[in-house]
């Protein structure tokens, strides 16, 4: 039993007629969410990069050469706003990550891509990541991992049904 069970069973026993069910996986879930934001952010931290910033990046890499998009592909992407994805892509040119250009068929558009050193770096930052999330999750066998895996999305779907809706 932990600190989430014990919550969980206090509202039981407040609210007896209520299904309070719901209530430790939720939990649960906001307590993942503040402990992998702090994951990301002591990854990211170093680089002086926040999470949407190393977005940004890994979409362009993973967009494949010449990785490049335009700021509506990222924005749509990334789930952002036209305004916040224009000062995340100032900020990303200005450390020289990113460079933004006319687009060659349209002039009246711009095209984002992914200069040499941002590649570097996302890279870099990739291989981080992927070794702090083997570190994070080695205790977890791999038949475990995919259990987790198929409920994760299951929960996720639901989510999103509800919020998407």
């Amino acid at each position: 039993m932990d600190w989430i069970d014990e919550l969980s069973e206090a509202w039981a026993r407040d609210y007896p007629d209520v299904d309070t069910s719901t209530l430790s996986p939720i939990t649960r879930l906001v307590r993942l969410g503040v402990l992998m934001d702090t994951f990301q952010r002591e990854t990211l931290e170093p680089f002086d990069l926040g999470h949407n910033d190393y977005a940004v990046l890994a979409t362009l890499q993973r967009a494949g050469a010449p990785y490049e998009l335009s700021p509506s592909e990222l924005y749509t992407d990334l789930e952002h706003s036209s305004g916040g994805m224009t000062k995340m892509l100032k900020r990303l040119e200005k450390l020289g990550l990113v460079k933004r250009a006319p687009a060659p068929d349209d002039g009246r558009s711009t095209l984002v891509t992914l200069t040499d050193e941002g590649f570097e770096l996302q890279e870099e930052i990739f291989k981080i990541f992927l070794t702090r999330t083997r570190d994070l999750l080695q205790p977890i066998s791999p038949r475990q991992l995919d259990e987790v895996d198929d409920s994760l999305r299951v929960l996720l779907d639901a989510t999103e049904r509800y919020f998407y809706r």
